[in-house]
């Protein structure tokens, strides 16, 4: 059979492939319906024709293959070979040359010649047949199946007009190859053309001008084996091409993607087309900013996603690098914002691999790499140089046998030996003399720098010019790689004589005293503390005393501060020549002095007995009285300052205390010293501090008291002793004390009134009478109108400015006729203590609506002018005068002055202490009506009021009074 009659079975057999693969299987019945019904087109023109005949054409045999190729070259079982129709692996190349270049073919020709000898063709002429439409098939499926996956492939070069001169060369030569005599080098000129058409074109291009050259070879060439040859190459030639191109692909792909492995970002373009070529990591790097731009393909177009700073530096590079034949490369810095992130510097290299005539650059490859890291490890070292020689502390680099190996200023000044004397020596601070002075074990430190572990500590170190000095030091490995030992050390040092001088001096400014050198205050009772402990071991005493100079406030004042500080300082000399040294080798047994703060002094001795204290300070206190004599050089003229000065003191352990206990003891024995007229020295009474303590315990019994509502009111009437008519009651304060049964006001009231808590207490003794006279007034005694309550009033009530205030308030808190039953009860010395603050008290009070009434008046010394300034309504006559006035005339005669001068003056007299029926007598011959006493009724509990008063009202008590000689009024 002649290639010429293979064009028809290869047509079908590529129209066949193209169905399967392109629209799928179940058309390929149709194609074959179509096929056949085209090829019995001469039966129906030319009836004579048997049907038999025409089984042995080409048309009718590849039409009839179209099945048995669809079996082995569908897709599925492509896929289950391994065969994914990408041809971009040389087992995917295999597996499709072997299945569709002769696998297929082969069970063609077996069906196609059983097909031949039905149709009458004799068995070497069927067999020759066969083998022919197999060859041919197997030619088309390859070139067909070549081009269909080429065309999956993504274009790696775009067309130019070479590609298609070549094609169209290659055509022409293909197609003249009949009449082009019969050599070999003439039938292989489309292979060339063909081959050179791959250089220009892509790999669907390239496989569908083999096709195109495979057909016309079918078309016109003779039947020969230089001809089949030629045809084989025709088809295999293309896929042959796709293999090489794909390995080149892969291999570029695979090295572009080690390169993106190491950071390093490539890109290629080929000038002046600019067919650009770039690895993954050029593109992320290069993005545009705006995500809505559109990167450009041109050499600079990528410029534009670079730091703004940077980008005309880089423009202008790339430009001299593509105009310039002199320059072949550019290495330059820039930076790079990846991904919208943040700026990162990186290293661009471009070169231009190929020039043109004119010397442009036709090839340019360019590459980025990340050199964030050799900039930061550059500024790093940059800053470490800076501070290793800026640094004021002395840092050397020493090997593990201490030998310098470089040095800052620092530690050359610290040394004071020039950088090229220490270079190359041994460093001074750790030589084996200066570790074993400082109690270091050299190969203790050199065991923890093998180790790679840091030390640090004081050395002592003795240096060649003679000087010594102590040095906080610290050595340290410096890191090697892994798995090594350090090789180097660093070591610091900074100077602490100063820094020691400076803390000796801190520490001693806080023990003592700056002006003259003594002990502070802190330090003597640390030394208090030493003393005690010796005294308690050798069995003597010591005075704990505290000096202040009289009026030194005065002498700063007059004389200014730098006389006051010679002064101190010259009493302090002469203090301390009056103090004994410590006993052999005691020093807890010396005398001390110390001062806290101003002019005032402390003073620590060591004596035996008592009396020996009182000679010690007495001592002191001649010291003292000498007259100061200072210099003209110190204060400019000379002066003589008699100087006075105060003491007080305690002895221990007769006063068996803490240091601190001790000292507030000789301040309370330096203040009554003060009171008693200065110049003098008292010592601390103990039992006049127990007796203190026992009235704090007392006032702490009484707020205790006061809390557990174990104080409460009496209450005492007051009469008419005229009528026998209650005109009021007396508020008196009781104590039910749980173990020492009811109290009277002497038992505590003393203690009382010392404090403070007699405020706190009289305000409760006014709430108290006020909520009384309310639950009589609600009860209906005295007719509803309830009964005037008297209140006492202490002086340290009157002394405070708020007291008509508090006092509203607490008369706010009932009716206002309740209110207006309260009456106030001043003491007559209280009164007229001071009279205008008293008198604008009074008023205050009055002004509230409350009675006002002068107690014990005559127990004090009135003045009649003075009597007159202040407002009462009532005088209450003091007890004393009452109760003995029926057996001295004198108290007669002052009772009834007193009761004439109230009389006089507008105001109504109470005579207290009515202890009998006489004494109301007397009182109302003098004109007395308002008394009360034991004699009458002693104070009740609220509650046992209503019924005396009901019972006092039926008694004969007023009756039997027989009518007085004398009607007063």
């Amino acid at each position: 059979m002649p290639a010429s009659e293979l064009f028809v079975p290869m047509l079908l057999a590529a129209i066949g492939l193209a169905t399967l693969w392109r629209l799928g299987a179940w058309l390929l019945p149709l194609v074959m319906a179509g096929l056949l019904a085209g090829c019995a087109l001469p039966l129906w023109c030319h009836p004579e024709l048997q049907a038999s005949a025409l089984l042995g054409s080409g048309a009718v045999l590849g039409t009839l293959a179209l099945p048995l190729l669809a079996a082995l070259l569908n897709r599925r079982l492509l896929y289950r070979l391994g065969v994914n129709g990408r041809l971009a692996a040389g087992k995917d190349i295999a597996g499709f040359a072997l299945l569709a270049g002769l696998a297929a073919p082969l069970l063609a020709g077996l069906l196609s010649l059983p097909l031949l000898l039905t149709g009458g063709v004799l068995r070497p002429e069927a067999q020759s047949g066969a083998l022919v439409l197999a060859g041919g098939w197997g030619l088309a499926l390859l070139s067909t199946g070549t081009l269909l996956q080429a065309s999956t492939l993504r274009p790696r070069r775009d067309e130019r007009r070479t590609g298609h001169l070549i094609a169209a060369a290659a055509i022409a030569a293909q197609a003249a190859s009949p009449w082009l005599p019969g050599s070999p080098a003439a039938l292989l000129v489309p292979h060339l053309l063909l081959c050179l058409h791959a250089l220009q074109a892509s790999p669907r291009h390239n496989a569908t001008l083999g096709l195109g050259l495979l057909a016309l070879w079918a078309l016109g060439t003779p039947a020969s084996p230089l001809s089949w040859a030629a045809g084989t190459l025709l088809a295999l030639m293309p896929l042959a091409i796709i293999t090489l191109n794909q390995r080149q692909m892969g291999d570029r792909d695979a090295w572009r993607g080690a390169l993106d492995a190491q950071g390093l970002a490539l890109a290629e373009w080929q000038l002046p087309g600019g067919r650009h070529h770039a690895s993954a990591r050029w593109l992320t790097l290069t993005a545009p900013i705006d995500p809505d731009a559109r990167a450009g393909s041109a050499p600079l177009d990528w410029v534009r996603s670079v730091h703004p700073r940077d980008r005309e530096p880089v423009r202008r590079a790339l430009r001299e690098l593509i105009a310039t034949p002199d320059d072949e490369r550019v290495v330059m810095s820039l930076r790079l914002a990846a991904d919208g992130g943040d700026w990162q510097w990186h290293e661009l290299r471009a070169h231009a691999a190929q020039r043109d005539r004119q010397g442009r650059a036709r090839s340019l490859i360019l590459t980025l790499a990340d050199m964030t890291w050799q900039r930061t490890a550059e500024e790093r070292a940059r800053l470490s140089a800076t501070l290793f020689q800026q640094t004021v502390e002395g840092l050397a680099v020493v090997d593990l046998q201490w030998r310098i190996v470089d040095v800052n200023p620092a530690f050359c000044e610290l040394l004071h030996a020039s950088r090229e004397s220490l270079v190359g020596r041994p460093a001074a601070p750790l030589t084996a003399a200066n570790l074993q002075r400082s109690g270091r074990d050299p190969a203790e430190l050199q065991a923890l720098m093998n180790k790679g572990q840091p030390w640090s500590g004081q050395l002592k170190v003795a240096l060649e010019d003679g000087g010594e000095h102590i040095f906080a030091t610290r050595l340290s490995p410096v890191p090697e790689a892994a798995g090594t030992h350090p090789r180097r050390c660093l070591l610091g040092l900074t100077d602490l004589g100063e820094s020691l001088r400076q803390q000796e001096q801190v520490r001693r400014s806080l023990r003592y005293d700056v002006a003259t050198g003594l002990p502070n205050r802190d330090e003597f009772v640390r030394l208090m503390q030493q003393a005690m402990a010796a005294a308690n071991r050798d069995n003597f005493k010591l005075v704990v005393a505290i000096i202040d100079l009289d009026d030194f406030g005065r002498l700063n004042a007059e004389h200014g501060q730098l006389v006051a500080d010679a002064v101190l300082l010259q009493l302090s000399a002469r203090l301390q020549t009056t103090l004994r040294s410590a006993r052999g080798n005691w020093p807890d047994t010396a005398d001390h002095l110390a001062r806290f703060h101003g002019d005032e002094f402390g003073v620590l001795l060591r004596v035996q007995t008592p009396e020996e204290a009182q000679r010690a300070v007495d001592r002191l206190l001649r010291q003292l009285s000498m007259p100061v004599a200072l210099r003209e050089s110190r204060v400019g003229q000379g002066l003589v300052l008699e100087i006075g000065a105060s003491m007080g003191a305690t002895v221990y352990p007769l006063d068996d205390a803490d240091p601190e206990t001790l000292l507030r003891h000789a301040g309370h024995a330096l203040y009554r010293a003060k009171h008693a007229g200065r110049h003098h020295v008292q010592f601390h009474d103990t039992a006049r501090d127990q007796r203190d303590e026992a009235g704090l315990i007392a006032t702490a019994r009484l707020q205790q008291a006061l809390d557990a509502n174990e104080l409460l009111l009496h209450y005492q009437p007051q009469i008419d002793l005229r009528t026998g008519q209650v005109m009021g009651v007396e508020a008196l304060l009781r104590w039910q004390h749980p173990e020492r049964g009811l109290l009277t006001p002497a038992h505590f009231l003393p203690q009382l009134e010392a404090t403070g808590l007699a405020v706190q207490v009289g305000d409760w003794v006014i709430e108290q009478a006020l909520a009384q006279s309310a639950i009589w007034q609600h009860a209906g005694l005295n007719g509803g109108r309830g009964l005037p309550v008297s209140v006492n009033v202490g002086a340290r009530q009157l002394n405070r400015a708020d007291f008509p205030q508090r006092l509203q308030e607490l008369m706010q808190r009932q009716d206002a006729a309740v209110a207006r039953l309260l009456h106030l009860d001043v003491l007559e010395s209280d009164a007229l203590a001071e009279t205008a603050a008293t008198q604008a008290l009074i008023q205050r009070c009055m002004h509230l609506g409350v009675g006002i009434a002068l107690d014990d008046f005559g127990a004090g010394y009135s003045h009649l002018a003075t009597l007159k300034r202040l407002s009462f309504d009532t005088l209450k006559l003091h007890r004393s005068y009452v109760q003995g006035m029926l057996g001295d005339a004198q108290d007669l005669s002052l009772v009834e002055s007193v009761i004439g001068l109230g009389r006089n003056i507008g105001c109504a007299v109470l005579a207290k202490g009515i202890e009998s029926r006489a004494h109301a007598r007397e009182l109302l011959r003098l004109g007395c009506r308002l008394g009360q006493g034991n004699g009458i009724a002693a104070a009740m509990p609220p509650a046992s009021l209503p019924g005396w008063i009901q019972g006092f009202t039926a008694d004969h008590w007023i009756g039997q009074l027989k009518a007085p000689t004398k009607a007063g009024l």
